[in-house]
């Protein structure tokens, strides 16, 4: 018994060893790769929702807002007329603000306005322009050019900064860069001119500038802030709201507002507020850090390193070592201390290391690891691991290929199947503008869509790529009908993206359709394991594959959502099922012959499960025209083709017959004098 026990804690030693570098390692990948990104930024954000610091009342705000535009009269698709900014210099150098600042851009040109606007920043001694980088794609690279206020403007300023900022991946502004490398050499930013002129004014020593890392005093609001028009009425505020104060003067987002563009950004607060914060006030944060000193600075790499490694050899001890009973409380206390004293490190000392690795990444695979090892362990049941591996494939599909003795090693045999590829059309366009969420729920409705078409029809789905999803009949297993089932799969998938699902947008709920283009083909190709020793990847490769795949890319060409090559149709047991059109003999990209393609449109007889109507006089009319045009009477073909085009509902949902017309024109309407003439259109792109 004695031995049994020192065995079971040897093992336990050996998997608490296991356990602690395979966590330590997860760790470094999130620290050091591309996959932790989201953990490190919450190293940064999540402490601000605890805890906020009360901003310095020398910064002031004042806001362009939409409520301003209307008082005062002025268009809001058109910036204000300069002489306001005037007047709001005199006013502010009445209150005895000591500092300007606009956030603003005057790159344009008024020559009236703008004598004023400079009259009143000469008068005032102590205001600060905006600029920023323009960069533009060129050839061979990226063009950077600054744009400025007018020179007149700059002259009677008493500086200038750039307002740019660098943004993280998700759009959150955690960094802080002071010294802006330009193409004309380094330039401050805003918030470093306007500290410098600040401290100078005040009489002060500037204190060297080394912040990091943005720190901010709270959710949008925090600083004090006023409306434009209200701060140009001194009976509405006092000459004190502004006394020896940094007054900023920048767009708040508004619909149509021109003044405001895009300037604003999500913040660690916008989790919980839901609310993005204007740029001027980011710039105010920066400037505010800088007058009280704020240094929040990140621990060294190594620091973070160290305590990766000591929370992975803590946590599998604990997991490890104990009972799951015992060490599980423990393990999780251990993260939740690790938080605790993060958070507090990053409010009260300004220092940031990455405490949400071991609390959030490592702690998981931690857990996980050593109910491993002591299943493992305690247990020993290697046939339940068999039948663990089992869940991801069905039962059916199983045992059909155990029976079937398809052959799993690495290479592959010749078969004869049939390839569908399908994917979403317009899928990058659509993706703009969504929230992450919301692109996943569409790619979810359509692989859902997708996979049960297929399934339905006994196909074999292989892999999901992107939004694209190839899937076979005939390999691995025998399917009787298989060009039918894979053109049945096909209507079933096209008629159920009619159905529209509900997106979340920035501007609210969208109903969108999943529109889904699809190619079949039908003939030889190799199928089987053609991965790796360490990966399987069971697939099918070959002509017939890659010309499927270019039939599903021709759709946006023709304008078309099924097309099946001449093989699939001439493979199906009753083509007369459907109700389909030929739409013409093309080369594909990257193909010498051409092959007869055809568009299906739905089951014969089912006016409900047509995809696309097509008048009889609009087919009648392609038709003759595509005739006339494989036998080189491009006149008839012309006048038929146009005819067809009058009778289509939409000419741009039907560029099929354009693309004859473009091919007739490219020839200068005079067929090609050979006798191996057939109508041939050769494509250039897939």
């Amino acid at each position: 018994m004695l031995g049994k026990k020192l065995n079971r804690r040897a093992k336990r030693g050996v998997a608490a060893l296991l356990t602690g570098a395979l966590v330590a390692a997860w760790g470094w990948a999130l620290m050091e790769l591309n996959l932790g990104q989201g953990l490190r930024s919450i190293s940064y954000d999540l402490p601000f929702l605890f805890q906020q610091n009360p901003p310095p009342e020398e910064v002031v705000l004042v806001y362009l807002d939409e409520f301003s535009h209307q008082e005062l009269q002025q268009p809001l698709t058109q910036p204000l007329d300069r002489r306001y900014h005037a007047r709001m210099i005199d006013r502010l150098r009445q209150a005895g603000a000591q500092q300007v600042v606009f956030d603003i851009l005057f790159y344009d040109s008024y020559p009236e306005p703008d004598a004023v606007f400079a009259e009143a920043m000469r008068a005032h001694g102590n205001v600060v322009l905006a600029g920023e980088i323009v960069r533009s794609e060129v050839t061979g690279g990226v063009n950077e050019s600054l744009l400025l206020a007018t020179p007149d403007l700059r002259r009677a300023a008493a500086g200038w900064g750039l307002t740019d900022i660098p943004i993280d991946t998700d759009g959150v502004i955690r960094s802080v860069q002071h010294s802006i490398e330009t193409p004309f050499g380094i330039r401050p930013s805003l918030s470093a001119r306007a500290y410098q002129g600040y401290v100078r004014s005040d009489s002060r020593e500037p204190q060297p500038i080394s912040q990091r890392l943005l720190d901010y005093y709270g959710p949008r609001g925090t600083l004090t802030g006023y409306s434009y028009s209200a701060v140009l009425d001194p009976e509405r505020l006092p000459d004190t709201v502004f006394e020896d104060k940094v007054v900023l003067v920048g767009a708040r987002q508004q619909a149509g507002l021109a003044d405001a563009g895009k300037d604003t950004f999500p913040t660690p607060h916008t989790l919980l507020t839901r609310e993005l914060m204007p740029g001027v006030e980011i710039q105010g944060t920066l400037l505010a850090n800088l007058i009280q000193h704020k240094q929040l600075e990140a621990v060294t790499a190594r620091s973070n390193l160290v305590l990766i490694i000591a929370s992975a050899l803590l946590f599998a001890l604990l997991g490890c070592l104990l009972t799951p009973i015992r060490g599980l409380p423990l393990s999780l206390a251990a993260a939740l201390l690790v938080a605790v004293v993060g958070i507090w490190m990053h409010r009260q000392q300004g220092t940031i290391y990455l405490w949400t690795i071991p609390s959030f990444g490592q702690l998981p695979l931690a857990v996980i690891s050593s109910l491993i090892a002591h299943y493992v362990i305690e247990y020993a049941a290697r046939w339940k691991l068999r039948q663990a591996f089992k869940s991801y494939m069905s039962d059916e599909q199983a045992r059909q290929i155990d029976e079937d003795e398809v052959s799993l090693e690495l290479g592959g045999k010749e078969v004869e199947a049939t390839i569908l590829f399908s994917d979403l059309a317009g899928f990058t366009s659509m993706s703009e503008g969504l929230p992450p969420q919301s692109v996943s729920k569409a790619l979810i409705a359509y692989f859902e869509s997708a996979t049960a078409g297929i399934l339905d029809n006994h196909g074999t789905i292989i892999k999901y790529v992107g939004d694209a999803v190839m899937a076979t009949w005939g390999a691995p297993l025998a399917v009787d009908r298989e060009a039918d089932r894979a053109i049945d799969a096909a209507i079933q998938m096209q008629l159920a993206s009619r159905q529209p699902i509900s997106l979340e947008t920035e501007e609210g709920i969208r109903e969108q359709v999943l529109e889904t283009r699809i190619g079949i083909n039908s003939g030889t190709g190799l199928a089987g394991n053609l991965g790796s020793k360490r990966r399987f990847d069971y697939s099918v490769i070959g002509d017939t594959t890659n010309t499927a795949a270019r039939l599903e890319g021709l759709n946006k060409m023709l304008g078309t959502s099924i097309l099946v090559s001449q093989a699939a149709l001439s493979k199906c047991s009753a083509p007369e099922r459907y109700v389909t059109r030929e739409m013409g003999c093309y080369v594909l990209k990257g193909k010498r012959t051409g092959i007869v393609v055809h568009e299906v449109l739905g089951h014969q007889g089912e006016a409900g499960g047509l995809i696309r109507q097509r008048s009889e006089s609009y087919l009648s009319n392609y038709q003759q025209g595509l005739a006339a045009f494989r036998q080189g009477d491009w006149v008839a073909a012309q006048a038929k083709l146009n005819r067809a085009l009058g009778a289509h509902d939409r000419l741009e949902q039907d560029p099929a017959a354009q693309l004859i017309l473009t091919t007739m024109q490219r020839f200068d309407h005079t067929p090609p004098n050979s006798e191996n003439w057939h109508g041939e259109i050769v494509l250039d792109s897939k």
